[in-house]
C-alpha cells in the first residue's frame, strides 16, 4: 500500500519529489523517485514512489523495473493472487528478481500486455512506463478501492497521482466543476470521472488509460477492461449459504498475506463479525488485534464489539473520543478527503484509522457487504409490495432513500446564478435513470450502488482517512470471486420485506454471538459507530468548503 505520482512533460527531479511529498503520509516508510528521457523533443517521464512496507520488506523498493529494464512501474495496492500469478508468467518467460506482489504486474505486461489486468485478484492504482512505446498505462481496480486522479496540464502532457493534491501546482488557478457540485449536492457525493476540481479526472474503476509521449493531443479515453461476471448456476438457498460461507474465508485468507500483522476494525455488527469469524478460522486468535472507537453516546457500538471480540478469543482495543476532538480535527478531515462527501462516519474513520495504526499497519474492514447481501433500506424497494410500482416510481423511492435527495428545485434555490446551469442540472438528476428500467430494476439498483455510492461515497472516504494515517485497509467482501458469486445469489435469497442480508446472516449462523445479528444496523444516512455529525450538517459544511476551490489549490502549491 502507497501513494504513487508522476508526470509525462517538461518537467523535472524537483518537480517531482515535491509530488511525492505532498503524499508522503501514504507511505513513510520507503520514497523513490525516476525521471526518464521519453522524447528526443523534450519530454520526460516522471516515477514516484512512496512506500508503506506490506509485502517483500527488503526487496519491493519502487519504481520497479522489470529485469531488462523495458517496463517501470508506481504501484498502490495489493495484489492477493500474485503467487499463482508468478508461476504462470514464470512458465511464459518471466523473470523475478524480488518476491513482490509489484513485480508479478511489471513481468505479467511485459509477458502479457493488457491481458494481465483481468487476471489481477486484490486492489490496485498502477501506472506503467512501458519503454518499448514511449507510454504511460494507468489502470485501476475494478471495483475502485485504490483513486487514481490525472490531468492535463497542456497538450501532450499528463500529469497523475493517488490523490489530488499533487496535481494543482501544475494547473495553477482552478475552479469547481460544476456536474461535480450538482452531484454532490444532489447526491451527498460525485461520482466521477470528473472530480470536484476543473481539469482534474478520476480513473473510472476497472479502466486503462495509455498515453502515448509522440502524439502531442490530449489523452485518448480510458476503457473498461474488466466487468462483474454474475454467472453462477441456479442453487437451493442452503447451497447459497454453503456457497458464501466458503466464499468469504476464501477471500479472507486472501487477505491476510502480508509480511506483517494484521488487524481488523470491529463494530460488532455483522459485516465486520462475519470478518472476524473467517479470520480465526485462519490465524490463531490471540494474533489478531481487532479496534472500536465511541463517542460516549446511548447508541455506541463499542458493547456490541467488545461482545464479539470476547467471543473470538482476540485482543480488543477501544478508544472513546471526546467530542470536542469533532470540531478540533474536522477541517483537516475535510482537507484530507479532497472532494466533498456527506456521510456521517468521516471522524469514526479518522479516529479509528489513528488507535488502528498505533498497533499495526494493515486492517480487514466489513465494507461491501450491504451492497451485494442487500443490506440497506433502499433494498427494500426490491421486496413486495414495492416491486410492482412503475420503475420511474421505484426509482425515485430508492433514490431518496440511499442518498438522502433534495429535490432539484431546491437545489436550484441554494445556488447563486453564477453556479446555477439549470440544463447541466436537469443532466446530472436524471444522469443514473439508465439503471432503473423497468426491464432491468433489480439487477440495475445492485449496478448502480456497486458502481456510485460505493466508490465515491465509501471507499474514497476509507481510502483517504486510513491512509493519512500509513494505514492500508482491506476490503475482503470485494474479492472478485466473492463479488460474483454474491450477485448471483436472488434477490429473495438476499433480502424480503423483514429481513436484510438473509443468507449472509445464515451463513454466520453457529459462528457469531446472537447479539452480532441484533446489534442495531444504521442506515447509511445515520451516524455508524455512533459519530455525533448529521449527514445535513455534512453537507452544510462541504457546501461552504467547496464553493470556493482556490484556498486548497493554493495550499497545495
Amino acid at each position: 500500500m502507497c501513494g504513487i505520482a508522476g508526470f509525462l512533460g517538461p518537467f523535472d527531479l524537483p518537480r517531482l519529489k515535491a509530488m511525492t511529498d505532498a503524499i508522503a503520509h501514504r507511505g513513510p516508510d520507503d520514497a523513490g523517485t525516476e525521471v526518464i528521457k521519453a522524447t528526443e523533443s523534450g519530454q520526460n517521464a516522471g516515477l514516484g514512489h512512496r512506500r508503506l512496507s506490506i509485502i517483500d520488506l527488503a526487496g519491493g523498493h519502487q519504481p520497479m523495473w522489470s529485469y531488462d529494464r523495458s517496463v517501470a512501474i508506481v504501484f498502490n495496492g495489493e495484489i492477493y493472487n500474485y503467487r499463482s500469478l508468478r508461476s504462470e508468467i514464470e512458465a511464459g518467460g518471466g523473470r523475478f528478481q524480488t518476491n513482490s506482489d509489484t513485480e508479478v504486474i511489471v513481468e505479467g505486461w511485459r509477458i502479457w500486455g493488457e491481458r494481465i489486468l483481468p487476471r489481477l485478484g486484490g486492489m490496485f492504482a498502477f501506472a506503467l512506463w512501458d519503454t518499448r512505446t514511449r507510454e504511460w498505462i494507468l489502470a485501476r481496480d475494478r471495483h475502485g478501492i485504490k483513486p487514481l486522479y490525472y490531468a492535463v496540464p497542456s497538450s501532450g502532457t499528463l500529469v497523475f497521482a493517488s490523490e489530488i493534491r499533487p496535481l494543482l501546482p501544475f494547473l495553477g488557478q482552478t475552479g469547481i466543476e460544476l456536474k461535480a457540485l450538482y452531484e454532490f449536492l444532489l447526491y451527498g457525493w460525485s461520482a466521477g470521472p470528473q472530480s470536484i476540481f476543473q481539469r482534474v479526472q478520476q480513473l473510472l474503476p476497472g479502466h486503462v488509460l495509455r498515453v502515448r509521449a509522440d502524439r502531442a493531443s490530449a489523452p485518448g479515453t480510458p476503457v473498461a477492461f474488466a466487468r462483474r461476471n454474475p454467472s453462477q448456476p441456479i442453487r437451493s438457498h442452503a447451497a447459497w449459504v454453503t456457497a458464501v460461507r466458503d466464499g468469504l474465508d476464501r477471500a479472507v485468507a486472501s487477505h491476510l498475506v502480508a509480511d506483517v500483522p494484521i488487524g481488523v476494525n470491529l463494530s460488532g455488527g455483522l459485516d465486520s463479525s462475519a470478518v472476524v469469524a473467517s479470520m480465526i478460522r485462519q490465524i490463531d486468535p490471540g494474533r489478531i488485534d481487532s479496534f472500536t472507537v465511541g463517542f460516549g453516546r446511548d447508541d455506541d457500538e463499542t458493547p456490541h464489539a467488545a461482545l464479539m471480540a470476547k467471543h473470538a478469543g482476540i485482543r480488543h482495543h477501544t478508544r472513546n473520543v471526546p467530542q470536542e476532538s469533532i470540531a478540533r480535527d474536522f477541517k483537516r478531515i475535510i482537507g484530507i478527503i479532497e472532494e466533498p462527501i456527506a456521510h456521517p462516519v468521516l471522524q469514526t474513520t479518522y479516529e479509528a484509522a489513528r488507535l488502528a495504526r498505533e498497533k499495526v499497519k494493515v486492517v480487514l474492514i466489513g465494507e461491501g457487504a450491504d451492497e451485494l447481501f442487500l443490506g440497506y433500506p433502499q433494498y427494500r424497494v426490491l421486496t413486495s409490495p414495492f416491486r410492482y410500482l412503475p420503475a420511474a416510481r421505484k426509482r425515485d423511492m430508492y433514490l431518496a432513500i440511499c442518498c438522502v435527495m433534495p429535490t432539484k428545485r431546491a437545489i436550484e434555490r441554494m445556488l447563486s446564478p453564477r453556479f446555477l446551469d439549470r440544463d447541466l442540472l436537469d443532466s446530472v438528476a436524471g444522469r443514473f435513470d439508465p439503471y432503473f428500467t423497468a426491464s432491468g430494476f433489480d439487477r440495475g439498483a445492485q449496478e448502480f450502488e456497486l458502481d456510485f455510492p460505493l466508490v465515491a461515497n465509501q471507499l474514497m472516504r476509507i481510502d483517504k482517512l486510513t491512509m493519512a494515517h500509513g494505514l492500508e485497509a482491506r476490503v475482503p467482501f470485494l474479492d472478485n470471486e466473492l463479488v460474483d458469486l454474491a450477485l448471483s445469489i436472488p434477490v429473495a435469497s438476499r433480502v424480503d420485506h423483514g429481513r436484510s442480508k438473509i443468507v449472509l446472516r445464515d451463513a454466520m449462523e453457529g459462528r457469531l454471538p446472537q447479539a452480532s445479528f441484533t446489534a442495531r444496523r444504521q442506515a447509511r444516512e445515520e451516524p455508524k459507530l455512533s459519530c455525533p455529525i448529521s449527514k445535513v450538517s455534512c453537507t452544510k459544511v462541504h457546501y461552504r468548503t467547496w464553493c470556493h476551490a482556490r484556498p486548497l489549490a493554493a495550499e497545495a502549491g
